[in-house]
């Protein structure tokens, strides 16, 4: 049971802590005034690290989940020699530590660090764990991740002050899913999951205006027009989000959402003014006829589910295959090719 407590400072009250900031806040104050000497303090402050988040600790040699990991690493020469990471955990993350004075040498020794822990990764058996780590004990821990096909450089890490992470939820957060559960943190997964949200809420709003007599190409184009521009709204090139705030206006009253729509896409094609602000132009030929369909106010709460959705998440590879999966085979049959978001969504991107 996580323990809720407040500490006044002066007047102020400070918001509960949750068992693993304790933990953590105690582990700082324990290792504040530690000296230096990686070979006695890593293994230590890595167990009882893992034992402040709430994780597991490391467990004896061969279980996958080690400290001095042997791995097999074929030189340049050919020849195969024997390393050893100083923690690793199968599927998870590779962890190189040191302990020393950092400060004199700038980041050399982390960069070192990185060097070891980047050649051990590409020997590890199977696939390079989608997580790496640099410890500086007791002091910073440097984070990289692989969900977009490498590591990157030193200077991609993220950077985690380990005295003050007792402050800081969500770098809790992030450090218990890497010890964890490292694959939810995929945005290829979250990407998935969005595209299919929002593929759903579309294919319903497709549904319900085809159920009422209007044609399946204007449908769809119009539809093709929505997914244009909260993509656009999500990704920061159409600023302010004006067409959520014409959908939520238009909940009130469906009659406004037309003309605000069509408003804002004529302005979108010409690059012109929409309220006070003069926004960027889109060329081509989608918004030189901007047409609307009428919606009903459940249209607009439909259409204002799918606005909340992140789209910067939106995966355009697949969201043509999930949004026609999400339509029934007749309605699949009608739309056939004309409806065809990727190519829209990667158009705006580049």
């Amino acid at each position: 049971m996580a323990v809720a407590w407040t500490e006044r400072i002066g007047s102020c009250m400070l918001p509960a802590m949750s068992e693993p900031q304790i933990r953590l806040r105690a582990l700082s104050e324990r290792w504040a005034a530690a000296k230096p000497a990686e070979r006695t303090n890593a293994q230590l402050y890595l167990t009882e690290l893992a034992e402040a988040l709430g994780v597991e600790r490391p467990r004896p040699s061969g279980a996958g989940y080690e400290f001095e990991y042997p791995v097999r690493v074929v030189t340049r020469d050919g020849t195969e020699t024997v390393k050893r990471a100083d923690l690793f955990k199968d599927g998870c993350f590779i962890l190189e530590a040191k302990d020393e004075d950092t400060s004199a040498s700038g980041d050399l020794l982390l960069r070192r660090a990185f060097g070891q822990a980047i050649e051990y990764a590409h020997f590890v058996p199977g696939h390079a764990p989608p997580y790496l780590m640099v410890l500086d004990v007791g002091s910073r821990l440097l984070v990289w991740d692989r969900w977009h096909g490498t590591y990157g450089g030193f200077q991609a890490a993220r950077r985690i002050d380990l005295p003050t992470l007792h402050e800081r939820p969500e770098d809790i957060e992030l450090l218990q899913d890497i010890w964890e559960r490292p694959h939810d943190r995929d945005p290829r997964r979250r990407a998935a999951a969005v595209t299919r949200e929002i593929a759903e809420h579309l294919a319903e709003l497709a549904s319900s205006l085809e159920g009422r007599g209007h044609d399946p190409e204007r449908v769809a184009r119009f539809l093709i027009r929505v997914v244009f521009t909260l993509f656009a709204e999500d990704v920061d090139l159409l600023h302010d989000r004006p067409f959520e705030d014409l959908v939520r206006l238009g909940l009130a009253n469906p009659d406004e959402f037309a003309d605000g729509a069509l408003e804002l896409w004529k302005a979108m094609d010409v690059g012109g003014r929409f309220g006070v602000r003069k926004l960027l132009r889109y060329n081509g030929h989608f918004f030189q006829t901007p047409e609307v369909v009428p919606l009903t106010r459940g249209d607009l709460a439909i259409l204002m589910e799918a606005a909340r959705a992140d789209w910067a998440q939106v995966e355009p590879s697949i969201f043509g295959t999930l949004f026609t999966r999400a339509l029934d085979r007749e309605e699949r049959h009608r739309l056939g090719a004309e409806f065809t978001p990727p190519a829209y969504v990667e158009r705006l991107v580049r």
